[in-house]
């Protein structure tokens, strides 16, 4: 189905009347031609037929000049080929439905209305620059201004996402020396289906859990949201499929001052990267986890890294070179990338300290974390010089 627009009526006066011409593409991706008949001066029109490129959009609302959750969110829309669509706005803590309809130059303007809040006035363009099929726009409550971005999604049982498999990623400390900072490197998986479906499971670098489902863009992007700290904080940002086999993305990670957690109750705001690549499991052609390693661990209140060389066999049993005091223990599971094991902080107590990461195939090299007294700290994985 289509939209159809009359754009001029012709009356027969000076404007002249009955107009004949092809139907055209225009540079803006409509339809224009014209009637020889008809209109409100029965003289003739000139039309426009607009379809829209239909189909689910998702994306990001985040305000880019200060960081909030309560300004922050998840756009999810339907669109259909007439420009009808229904939307879910996740912002803060709240989730609201609402429904509307393009115009004829792609610009959708709603009020969606919150309890005991202020109404949300939201500003929506879909717009095809550079190939793309995107919604931008604007999301305010009179106070905050949020920008959004939602690229559409297509891919189904007929059209094979190109995307699909098991992603691996780690999310590095900007500063592991930093102790007003998570020190750990996050991790976890992003599992895309043949059909475009997206799962995210992991954890950031202070043991925060996180989890997301979304469908991947045609332009191969992933959008990635997720309220943290009882919906006081934030982690999101724009998951990037380069080739078929790599993601990288910049998130932005919030957490506010909360006095009585154990770690980092001062809160921080922050911005990491993501890295990771699909994950092959070595039976069936990935790269073998067997080799010589460097495990380093720090930050997590250790007084110094603590660093060993150590034997990994393709079964992912580790012997550990230089055994010592700190009694470092490791194990890698081959079909699925994940490592784990314990060691002991001998400046403190003889109790096992437990850890868990994920290898990366690209560099073969491996990250994840430990929680230490009042800080986590890293561990990572890396092949010997």
């Amino acid at each position: 189905r289509s939209v159809f627009s009359p754009l001029y009526n012709f009356f027969g006066g000076t404007d002249g009347g009955f107009p004949y011409a092809g139907l055209i593409q225009g540079s803006d991706s409509n339809f224009y031609g014209t009637t020889a008949f008809g209109g409100s001066g029965l003289h003739g029109t000139v039309f426009q037929v607009s379809i829209f490129p239909a189909g689910t959009y998702s994306g990001l609302v985040i305000q880019t000049n200060a960081l909030s959750a309560a300004s922050s969110g998840f756009l999810s829309l339907g669109l259909n080929a007439p420009g009808t669509f229904v939307a879910k706005l996740t912002i803060g803590s709240l989730r609201s439905t609402f429904q509307g309809r393009f115009a004829v130059g792609g610009l959708a303007t709603n009020t969606v209305t919150r309890d005991k809040l202020n109404p949300l006035q939201v500003r929506l363009q879909l717009t095809q620059t550079g190939g793309t099929n995107q919604i931008i726009g604007t999301v305010s409550d009179g106070v905050f201004t949020s920008q959004v971005l939602a690229d559409l999604s297509g891919f189904n049982q007929g059209f094979r996402c190109p995307f699909a498999g098991r992603f691996t990623f780690i999310v590095p400390p900007v500063d592991p020396t930093d102790p007003n900072a998570p020190q750990g490197y996050g991790y976890g998986t992003l599992t895309v289906s043949k059909t475009g479906s997206g799962r995210l499971l992991g954890v950031l670098g202070d043991g925060t859990k996180i989890s997301a489902t979304a469908p991947v863009s045609l332009i191969g992007t992933w959008p990635f949201y997720n309220a943290l700290y009882q919906k006081k904080g934030v982690s999101l940002g724009r998951i990037a499929f380069t080739g078929t086999n790599l993601v990288d993305a910049a998130l932005d990670w919030l957490k506010p001052p909360i006095p009585t957690d154990r770690f980092y109750s001062g809160g921080f705001t922050t911005l990491v990267a993501l890295t990771g690549d699909v994950y092959i499991v070595p039976k069936n052609g990935g790269p073998s986890v067997a080799g010589t390693n460097v495990v380093t661990l720090g930050g997590g209140n250790l007084v110094s890294n603590l660093v060993k060389t150590v034997v990994v066999d393709a079964f992912g049993n580790v012997t550990i070179l230089t055994p010592g005091s700190d009694k470092l223990a490791l194990f890698v599971v081959p079909t699925t990338g994940l490592f784990s094991g314990d060691f002991i902080n001998t400046a403190i107590n003889k109790n096992p300290i437990f850890f868990n990461g994920l290898l990366v195939q690209t560099n073969q090299v491996g990250g994840g974390l430990f929680l230490g007294t009042n800080e986590s700290g890293f561990v990572t994985i890396a092949p010997a010089p």
